[in-house]
């Protein structure tokens, strides 16, 4: 059947040919319109809730909003996770999703859940923009050397948030820094006393003095006349003339009780760029399904020519351009491609002492690409750093190789007598072809755990099985229809053999070798099954991580400052941290992002300052003349002079990763220990308690317990039986308090197509102290105007500074980091000290979140997936001999020879075992199983040819010896680049080509030891003999 195909090619040789001129066109085609992506999308569906209600405490926002809000969520088809924080003045609830769950069905199913919710009057919640975590592919920073950043602040709200928003693929444009400009109503409490004015008549009065309405239409003359009364204030002035009440017959300007200017809204965040402590950021972020590669150039074509169009004297300056990321990704995966085939390339020369033979063999590396990205682009699925730089060219071409060689050697052996060549052609093609399809069958069956796996691993490694498989289809297509057309074509002179004096000498020694191996098989077995347990003794230490973190050439440095620390005092801190940064030459920039914006997006506080460091090239020379040559000794030198900013605790990572890190636990780190249960002070005492006994284990770093106690508050505790007295109600008092103290948008000023708020609230003396606010005055029904300290007691109080909740229950975070040990060990030594140390309460619980639940579940899959690909692997080669003996000696082969390598690498290396490394694992498990077919087959042929057992094993190792060193060197060599590779971009390949460079090393020098002697002590006569 197989060699039907290898027959029909030969006889329609132009149509071959043709066929494989339409693949290229069609390969070329679909590359070139094939998204680029540096890395995959990683994370599940997602929605954001954000619901601001500005003034407002902690535990309000938790009680009133939060808490209705994941009520009316509960239940949501698909829903996971259910996240949230609250803190002042902003609820913020992330909602995970099941993967297959459609984000835009997601989304609409939480809209319709909001009217479900009950929330105080005005309250509205949002959702945020349709983009992942790692989302941000753009961040840039307005420029000019005149303008306030108030000024900058405007331009980009109103300007360029709207032009980038415009964009296809563009989610959001969330701006970071500058001031929010508003009108301000500021009150002066004794001129109200004077006048008798309340803070309600002054709100009142400005929300109806600011509108336009219309009046109909008319018709004169023949014309149609629209009626139009303006009524809208346009400048302060207006604002001020505006009549409040009126007193003794005259009227009562709001002039005459405030005073009227233009200032801003209270600063909830800072953005500092370099040395402008206060600047202004734009963030671009990538819609969900979007491709990132398109946008940006879209965005990138946006910024030139706003440039042109903005003000002289304003510039948009990128300062984190993904672009960058892919463009150094691509850069990785062209040099490891590019050497990989070259290495290929020497080999198949080497070995095969031909040209023609080596470019027939290496032409199926382009080809079977073109073929998958053919279906790639088809699929919908974006080329990125694994599904096209962990590519095996060694594996793809291994059946090229073994149909190239049993050619080439045949016409080798008929040199110099009257052949057909196409008939020799086809005979050598029959000896091969069905193992070869086998062959492949068993490759593409190692990737299928892939598919079995969910979560990051699963979508991080799909597309390179997806690439893989179709890659491996494409080659077994070109094994049997081009390749026997091209030797059809280029070897009609036929071959005269030549010598080729390494590879027989290593045959004469191999041949020696391993006829006394087959009489002596007692001690070769021995010592190769006491390597085997060696091996397995070296699993202790090697220890386990869920992925490797991938370079992203930037950093991402965290100051995380006391929780209660006012915006003054950590705005002043900001800057220094920023001159610290810039010192080092290999930095380009430096963006400091203090507090959170003003869309809430970013749910944090004053304590929190992020900063994004960018890094010039690591071979540029200015990191060797700095002090760290390294990004990991930069690290280690920032945190030494970091050390000079007592109580404040910073953590490293990069920008993307830092995203999906927080997406990921709900928490700002990758790694965090949850205590949950009801009681705050109960939860951040037991929080403590882990902090303390983590902190004496080996390896846990940046020990960080997210208190959420200790934020200090003025609480006006209104007395009811005084306020009755003076037959003032709750709300009177509440109104003094929330607009006089707080402020109060009571309208907005239109400004041609920009709106700002009309805020009112009292001058800044009446309102900075606990005793000031005291002083406020309330009025009463009879015209009396009380102090606010005669009818509340003003006291200070220690409140939450936020809430975190996961699945309608709250918690706190113990976040960590691991240096100098693996995760699984680090992990494992915590649990037992904590179940020996820690003691917890009914009703409280203790989860290990982030990177190491991943890693969990990952482990579990894997363990499950596995033996049902070994168990599908062994009946792939049941249907290739027909029996379950020799597919046994195939697996027994592998099993004993490929840990070897594979773990003696990762322990040499210092490399943890990931989910990257299985699935290499699993992937050269296919490859080794090759090699092995390869000798078990031509056994069984020999035998078949009348030989008998011993004599035909030996002939075989020996001349199968050609294709079994071609076939496991050009699989070493196709992925030895990538595996010795610490370009930017490289880390989450490295472990995969590693454990599949090192697997293939220990089972082709183990193999060829132990296959002829595995083969003759199960074989017996009368044996099922299929090739």
């Amino acid at each position: 059947m197989i060699n039907k195909i290898v027959q029909l090619a030969l006889r329609n040789r132009f149509l071959v040919l043709l066929l494989m001129v339409l693949l290229v066109i069609g390969g070329v085609v679909s590359f070139n319109n094939m998204p680029v992506e540096a890395y995959p999308n990683l994370s599940p569906p997602m929605v954001e809730i954000i619901t601001q209600w500005p003034g407002h405490s902690t535990l309000e926002i938790e009680r009133l909003i939060t808490r209705p809000l994941e009520l009316a969520m509960n239940g949501t088809p698909g829903l996971v996770y259910m996240r949230s924080i609250s803190l002042y003045g902003l609820s913020d609830i992330t909602l995970t999703f099941e993967d297959a769950t459609d984000p835009y069905f997601a989304r609409q199913l939480i809209f319709q859940r909001f009217a479900d919710a009950t929330l105080p009057t005005g309250v509205t919640p949002t959702m945020s923009p349709l983009s992942p975590p790692s989302g941000i592919i753009y961040r840039y920073v307005l420029e000019s050397p005149d303008r306030s950043a108030q000024d900058l602040h405007t331009i980009e709200n109103w300007t360029l948030a709207r032009a980038y928003k415009s964009i296809p693929g563009v989610a959001d444009d969330s701006s970071f820094g500058g001031t929010t400009m508003q009108y301000q109503v500021l009150l002066d409490p004794v001129r109200l006393a004077n006048y008798h004015v309340t803070v309600p008549q002054v709100m009142a009065s400005l929300a109806a003095n600011n509108a336009n309405t219309g009046g109909g239409f008319y018709s004169q003359g023949g014309q149609f006349y629209y009626v139009r009364a303006l009524g809208l204030v346009t400048s302060t002035q207006d604002i001020g003339d505006i009549v409040v009440a009126s007193n003794n017959g005259a009227p009562v300007y709001i002039h005459d009780v405030a005073h009227v200017d233009i200032g801003h809204a209270p600063r909830l965040g800072e953005f500092g760029f370099n040395h402008t402590d206060d600047a202004v950021e734009g963030v671009i972020m990538l819609r969900t399904g979007a491709h990132t590669q398109d946008v940006l150039k879209t965005v990138e074509a946006k910024t030139a020519a706003l440039n042109r169009e903005l003000p002289p004297d304003v510039k948009v300056h990128a300062f984190y351009d993904r672009t960058g990321l892919v463009n150094l990704t691509i850069n990785t995966v062209e040099d490891n491609l590019l050497h990989g085939i070259i290495l290929v390339l020497i080999i198949l020369i080497l070995l095969l002492v031909s040209v023609r033979a080596a470019i027939i063999t290496a032409l199926t590396i382009p080809l079977a690409l073109l073929f998958s990205f053919i279906f790639l682009h088809a699929w919908g699925i974006s080329a990125n750093l694994l599904s096209i730089g962990a590519i095996d060219f060694g594996i793809i071409i291994d059946g090229t190789v073994i149909m190239m060689e049993n050619i080439y050697r045949e016409l080798e052996e008929h040199h110099g007598q009257d052949y057909k060549l196409t008939e020799l052609i086809l005979t050598a093609a029959k000896d091969v072809d069905r193992p070869i399809f086998f062959s492949v069958a068993v490759m593409i069956a190692a990737y299928l755990p892939i598919y079995a796996l969910t979560g990051e691993s699963g979508k991080l490694f799909r597309p390179m099985a997806d690439t893989m498989a179709m890659a491996l289809v494409g080659s077994l297509i070109i094994t049997l229809t081009l390749v026997p057309v091209l030797c059809s074509y280029w070897f009609k002179g036929g071959i005269k053999a030549t010598v080729n004096r390494p590879l027989e000498w290593i045959k004469r020694g191999y041949r020696q070798q391993i006829a006394w191996s087959v009489e002596h098989p007692t001690p070769v077995l021995a010592i190769v099954v006491l390597l085997f347990i060696g091996s397995l003794l070296l699993v202790p230490h090697i220890g386990g991580e869920f992925m490797p973190h991938m370079d992203e050439g930037a950093l991402w440095v965290r100051a995380t400052m006391p929780y209660s620390i006012s915006f003054e005092e950590a705005s002043r801190i900001s800057p220094q941290i920023r001159h610290i940064l810039l010192s080092y030459p290999q930095v380009t920039d430096v963006g400091s992002e203090l507090g959170r914006p003003d869309d809430g997006t970013d749910s944090t506080g004053f304590f929190n300052d992020e900063f994004y460091v960018g890094l010039k090239p690591y071979n540029d020379p200015s990191w060797q003349k700095s002090s760290a040559h390294t990004k990991q000794e930069l690290i280690d030198n920032l945190e030494k002079r970091f050390a000079a900013f007592p109580g404040i605790i910073f953590n490293y990572t990069q920008p993307a990763e830092d995203a999906v890190d927080e997406a990921l636990t709900g928490l700002k780190s990758a790694l965090a220990v949850k205590v949950f249960g009801p009681d705050l002070h109960t939860l951040q005492d037991l929080a403590i308690q882990v902090r303390k006994t983590l902190s004496t284990i080996p390896g846990y770093t940046d020990l960080t317990v997210v208190k959420e106690l200790g934020q200090p508050s003025i609480a006006v505790q209104i007395n009811r039986a005084a306020i009755a007295r003076y037959g003032i109600n709750v709300n009177d008092v509440e109104a003094v308090v929330e607009a006089g103290v707080g402020g109060n948008a009571v309208s907005q000023v239109v400004h041609g197509e920009e709106l700002f708020d009309m805020v009112v609230r009292m001058e800044p003396q009446y309102r900075s102290s606990p005793q000031a606010i005291g002083s406020l005055l309330v009025a009463g029904p009879g015209g009396q105007e009380i102090p606010l300290r005669e009818l509340a007691a003003i006291s200070e109080q220690d409140s939450p500074s936020f809430v975190y909740r996961e699945n309608n229950e709250r918690y706190i975070g113990v976040q960590y980091s691991i240096q100098g040990r693996d995760l699984e060990h680090a992990v494992d030594a915590g649990k037992a000290a904590l179940a020996q140390n820690l003691h917890l309460p009914q009703g409280y619980r203790l989860v290990w979140g982030g990177e190491y639940s991943e890693y969990v579940a990952a482990r579990q899959q894997i363990s499950v997936v596995a033996p049902l690909v070994l168990l599908l692997i062994l009946l792939i080669l049941f249907a290739l001999y027909g029996n379950f003996k020799f597919p046994i000696i195939i697996m027994i082969s592998v099993l004993l020879t490929l840990p070897e390598g594979a773990l003696f690498a990762l322990w040499a290396t210092g490399t943890a075992f990931s989910v990257s490394s299985a699935l290499g694992l699993l992937a050269v498990t296919g490859v080794a199983a090759e090699e092995t077919v390869i000798l078990v087959s031509y056994i069984n042929k020999l035998r078949l040819q009348g030989e008998e057992i011993t004599p035909a094993s030996v002939s075989a190792a020996v001349l199968r010896l050609r294709p079994i060193l071609i076939t496991a060197l050009v699989a070493c060599l196709g992925l030895l680049p990538a595996a010795l590779s610490h370009g930017i971009g490289s880390d989450t390949q490295r472990p995969f080509a590693l454990v599949i460079v090192s697997g293939m090393i220990s089972t082709l020098v183990l193999g060829l030891c132990i296959n002829p002697i595995l083969y003759k002590l199960a074989a017996r006569k009368g044996d099922a003999l299929q090739v």
